[in-house]
């Protein structure tokens, strides 16, 4: 009942509820600059009244519990924009790394370089007789492709520095999501609603959940208490209260969805691959049949968004070589065996809608509660969107743009431009004269099998889908160099061998046309031709391509931007660099520059580039180059853009949050200030009651 004992106890709970207040606002200023620390406050609630006479008295304050300053709504804008950022802030930084790489802004970058390989021809075409100017053709050669192979090398290391980064990232986000997962456990234990909050436990979450924000793209689902869940935007669970998912980085699986048909046959059939390739391909049969026979499948590289097609637009199918049981699809060989033997010689027939994908690069996969692996790896739409069952968000996000879309489409790039610039300078070289015969060549260009015709991707040759049926000279001097014959090598295209013509079938013909002067072999599965009895030979005019898909008479080698390198036959004896030609009866005229003059046209002539998911560019190989490079200094400031756009869009949304959750020095000095006028009145009020008390017991005396 109210009295003067209970005046004693309102100004004691006041003191309390004081002196709380007042360690509350210490612990805000002592962590003032604490990152991720939430601002806390007392929540003060009157105490219970008591029905007197006057009326209801209260019976003081209570300090209920301590809470902290939070605005959720706020916070998921944030995560979602701190995704973005990170995910824009890592693709540029890569892209920075690649437009330094290619940058043309001095005068000793590869344009230049090229531009001067021309200009050398340019030369010859005045002096083709000269060593000297022979020589610097050469020095420059291979000055240019030395900086397309740097350039080829560097790209290499971005790769390997990308999956570096994705494979630590992979490990922090595992981390985190068992750290989150712990500490959902501690906060389950710790905390009495409405009367323990621990404040603190919330604050390390919610800081470790900004980590994982910018690591991946997330939603978090806020049950309360530690009972929280975080997905990624795409649904992959992360954690799930007190339990936390893995995820791994590692080799891409080959994942197979049989059809109807398939299923009830108990098909055992599975894809396999040799290669590499920053793309996923998906292959779904749209012919059924046997492997190697009737069996026909359409290819994606975009998840089935899209499908590869042919020159004229229409949709292009792929089956497998009879003779190997294997197809060439872009950068990968693609075969069918068993689930269990890769190697298998009798494999079931295919159904049409049996699809297979095939992942020839290391990927990212979330593990199922069951262990199952599913594949998140980012992936873009040919239309250039993003596929939104995989990560699109965060730093790893960016990653894997940088490492897959970007810069693996500038190697693709940078390849196809070494392969057509390899092949067109080798079509004109091939068909022309050094100012010394040949005693014996032998080609450059490997086939796998002999047997295989040359234009089937089962023969291995390089170029072989460049060849076309025509015809291909050479001519033949005794020993003193007089002209003694020629034939033209007739040459049959096909997908086999018969009709089209092998590696075999060409030695043949060789050898019929100049028996006893020249006799051609099989060396290492490369041609080989040798003079007989001192005799030696030149080649010419050659409408099929044959020599320069062999490697013959030929001015470069590779077929790659990190392998291309000058033919060793030319590099050792610059008479072998062909400025001229042959011309009727044989004759090699002095002072011909019919070759050199073509080379030199070559600069400004159209040339086919081939990048495997992309239209077919034709333009000049210096066009094509600044093409390139017009794209990374595009792709780099679009980067740019977006990073700085969306880091000022976190930038508010963080404001907006610390202006809630934040500690303001003002203002808490404000509420020390109040605080302790508050004690130092409670106080007052209990020696009040005191004096009070004395008052009452002196009435006794």
């Amino acid at each position: 009942m109210a009295g003067l004992s209970s005046l004693l106890n309102i100004g004691n709970s006041a003191l309390r509820a004081s002196q709380a207040s007042l360690q509350v606002t210490s612990n805000n200023i002592a962590n003032v600059d604490t990152q991720g620390y939430s601002r806390q406050s007392v929540v003060l609630k009157d105490g219970q009244y008591t029905t007197t006479v006057p009326g209801q008295i209260g019976s003081g304050v209570v300090a209920q519990e301590v809470v902290r300053s939070h605005d959720a709504f706020i916070e998921a804008q944030y995560l979602d924009k701190l995704s973005t950022r990170d995910r824009f802030q890592t693709l540029y930084n890569g892209l920075s790394s690649v437009q330094n790489l290619v940058n043309e802004s001095n005068t000793s970058g590869t344009s230049t370089a090229l531009s001067t390989f021309f200009d050398d021809w340019g030369d010859l075409t005045t002096s083709p007789d000269s060593e000297a100017v022979r020589q610097t053709m050469v020095d420059d050669t291979e000055t240019m492709l030395s900086l397309i192979r740097a350039t080829a090398d560097s790209m290499t290391q971005l790769e390997d520095q990308a999956n570096q980064s994705i494979a630590a990232g992979v490990v922090t986000l595992n981390t985190l999501s068992t750290d989150i997962a712990e500490l959902n456990r501690q906060i389950n234990m710790t905390q009495i609603d409405g009367q323990s909050i621990p404040n603190g436990l919330y604050d390390q979450r919610d800081s470790k959940v900004r980590e994982l924000a910018a690591l991946v793209d997330i939603s978090v689902i806020d049950n309360g208490k530690g009972d929280i869940t975080i997905n990624t935007q795409s649904g992959q669970t992360i954690v799930d209260g007190v339990e936390s998912y893995e995820f791994k980085f590692e080799q891409g699986k080959t994942v197979r969805q049989l059809s109807a048909a398939s299923m009830t046959a108990g098909c055992d059939a599975q894809a396999y691959y040799e290669g590499s390739d920053t793309s996923e391909y998906t292959l779904k049969v749209s012919a059924g049949g046997p492997v190697g026979g009737t069996a026909a499948f359409e290819v994606s590289l975009d998840g089935g968004k899209t499908w590869l097609t042919n020159e004229d637009g229409t949709r292009a199918t792929y089956t497998a070589d009879v003779e190997t049981g294997k197809v060439a699809v872009g950068d990968l060989d693609i075969w069918f065996g068993t689930m269990t033997d890769p190697e298998a010689t009798t494999v079931d027939d295919l159904n049409v809608g049996d699809t297979f994908t095939l992942v020839p690069k290391k990927a990212l996969y979330w593990y199922t509660t069951a262990g199952t692996p599913e594949n998140i790896t980012p992936q873009q739409f040919a239309d250039g969107t993003d596929n939104p069952r995989r990560l699109t968000g965060g730093s790893l996000a960016g990653a894997f743009e940088f490492r897959d879309e970007e810069l693996g489409g500038y190697q693709a790039s940078l390849d196809a431009m070494a392969e057509s610039m390899v092949w067109e300078v080798n079509r004109i070289h091939s068909q022309g004269a050094g100012l010394t015969n040949f005693g014996s060549v032998q080609g450059t260009n490997t086939v796998a099998d002999s047997s295989y015709s040359l234009t089937s991707p089962s023969s291995g040759l390089v170029y072989g889908n460049r060849l076309q049926s025509g015809a291909s000279m050479i001519y033949a001097y005794d020993a003193n160099g007089v002209f003694s014959t020629s034939a033209a090598v007739t040459f049959t295209p096909g997908d086999t061998s018969p009709p089209g013509d092998s590696l075999d079938t060409i030695v043949t013909k060789i050898n019929a046309a100049f028996p006893g002067v020249l006799t051609a072999s099989v060396v290492n599965n490369q041609l080989s031709i040798i003079g007989q009895g001192g005799s030696t030979f030149q080649f010419g005019d050659d409408s099929a391509g044959l020599w320069a898909a062999l490697g013959v008479n030929t001015l470069l080698t590779g077929s790659t931007a990190s392998d291309l390198a000058v033919n060793g036959v030319v590099a050792n004896d610059v008479n072998r660099v062909c400025a001229g030609h042959v011309g009727t009866s044989g004759l090699v005229a002095k002072g011909d520059n019919t070759t050199a003059k073509s080379m030199v046209a070559l600069e400004t002539s159209p040339v086919d580039f081939i990048v495997t998911g992309k239209a077919t560019s034709s333009q000049s190989l210096g066009d094509y180059y600044a093409a390139l490079v017009g794209k990374v200094g595009s792709d780099t400031a679009t980067a740019s853009y977006q990073a700085s756009y969306n880091t000022t869009l976190a930038a508010q949304l963080n404001e907006q949050q610390l202006a809630v959750s934040g500690v303001n020095l003002d203002e808490e000095l404000t509420n020390l200030i109040k605080f302790q006028h508050s004690y130092q009145a409670a106080a007052k009020l209990i020696s009040t009651a005191d004096a009070l008390f004395e008052t009452v017991l002196g009435l006794k005396n």
